[in-house]
């Protein structure tokens, strides 16, 4: 099943979750993932019980999807970005989210090949069909930019 749009929703988290999830992350820089030019924390569904539970109320009505793995992902103060692109994923992946935790930062921009583009706003979550459309980021300026990167299955 694909998911055939992207659906935004500004204020799915509020200021204090997002700072929570950022000061989880920079607490925790042992578990740290370098990839490409970003930084990845794994999340464990377990500990992040009211995070999942909220982000899944919408991934049900989107697509009767529920959450397979997530992350929060860093992207450093002068990172280039990242070209069009499809998410490498498993076959089972039926729908992709991005959570804005911050943007006091310039760029940053989730953008897709028709031109659609969408700024990031402190609690702002975005999903779409990541395997199906081609999306890209464009380059971060000033500071680091910090997103929860999620990926769905039925």
């Amino acid at each position: 099943m694909s998911f055939t749009k992207v659906l935004m929703q500004d204020n799915f988290l509020n200021k204090n979750e997002c700072q929570e999830l950022i000061n989880f992350y920079t607490s925790n820089s042992q578990s740290h993932k370098r990839y490409g030019g970003t930084y990845l924390l794994p999340l464990r569904q377990s500990s992040h019980k009211k995070l999942v539970k909220k982000i899944n109320k919408l991934s049900l009505m989107l697509n009767n999807s529920v959450i397979d793995w997530f992350q929060i992902v860093k992207w450093g103060a002068s990172h280039p970005g990242k070209n069009l692109h499809f998410d490498t994923t498993v076959s089972k992946t039926v729908l992709s989210s991005i959570i804005y935790l911050n943007n006091d930062f310039e760029g940053g921009h989730t953008f897709f090949e028709d031109g659609t583009a969408f700024a990031p706003a402190m609690g702002r979550i975005i999903f779409f069909d990541g395997k199906h459309y081609h999306h890209g980021v464009s380059e971060i300026k000033n500071k680091d930019r910090y997103t929860v990167a999620s990926w769905f299955k039925l």
